[in-house]
């Protein structure tokens, strides 16, 4: 304790210099747009590789029950794309996306807004907005990008909005999260004459650039209650699962400028 106060005593000039340098450098991220947007791709860069090291020893830990659901994978691709052979890390196409294969180096799903970080970024071709889309569905949107690692707002947020539609009727309605279980979201904006049934399955509706229409989002699990006079809400399992979620698929839209070059604003 003595050789403590000691350092502090002959060091004092030096650690009060770099406290101030320190607030003065907090102050500045937090009051301008430009160097928070800065601040916060460095500290995904960073952290990013942070996490891609745990990762890394995690997935080792799982490798044999990995390597069963890539090879599962790798059949329905074979089978959808009519090829002899498909990379597990080789990005795919179909006629409007371009698919981005990633691994999860990082996820959380017990906060009330969660993020996850994978380990594709700027020189992959991520870009924000850009859906996230798994084996079993949904995962998100991408948030931030860094060179080589992006951060995805999840759909366990309590800012994301996913457009879906009803298999069986083809109605529209928004998939939300309710802040509680990571397996559960909230149906949303559902027409009060349409009568919902346990087991109804609800997929992208192909109405927003960062999804592909009929990715599987969940199946309803019940009825919740009314919005108002007009709209219902119901209860929906996630067809993802979000605690075992490692290996995504970064959905790019080859045609999203020509598309927003048509949007008018008024």
């Amino acid at each position: 304790m003595y050789n403590l106060f000691v350092f502090i005593k002959k060091y004092n000039a030096v650690i009060l210099f770099v406290i101030l340098e320190l607030l003065c450098i907090l102050m500045i991220v937090q009051s301008l747009p430009y160097h928070n947007r800065k601040m916060v791709n460095v500290s995904d860069g960073i952290a990013g590789g942070f996490h891609k090291m745990t990762a890394n020893w995690s997935d080792y830990l799982h490798l044999k029950s990995e390597n069963d659901v890539l090879s599962q994978h790798n059949a329905l691709l074979l089978s959808r794309l009519g090829c002899d052979e498909v990379e597990a890390d080789t990005a795919y196409y179909d006629d409007i996306y371009t698919y981005i294969p990633a691994h999860v180096v990082n996820n959380s799903i017990y906060e009330i807004n969660n993020y996850i970080v994978i380990d594709k970024g700027k020189v992959d071709g991520i870009e924000p907005d850009m859906g996230v889309i798994c084996d079993g569905g949904v995962v998100g949107k991408v948030l931030n990008v860094t060179n080589h690692y992006a951060s995805v707002m999840s759909l366990l947020n309590s800012y994301s909005v996913i457009s879906c539609r009803f298999v069986d009727n083809q109605y529209v309605a928004n998939v939300v999260w309710d802040n509680g279980n990571y397996q559960y979201g909230l149906v949303k904006d559902i027409p009060s004459h349409l009568i919902i049934k346990v087991g109804d399955t609800l997929v992208t509706s192909g109405f927003s650039n960062s999804f592909p229409a009929d990715i599987m989002v969940g199946t309803i699990e019940g009825k919740k209650g009314e919005e108002n006079g007009m709209f219902n809400m119901a209860k929906l399992k996630f067809s993802t699962n979000f605690s075992t979620l490692r290996h995504v698929y970064v959905v790019k839209n080859n045609y999203k400028a020509e598309i927003d070059s048509l949007c008018i604003t008024r």
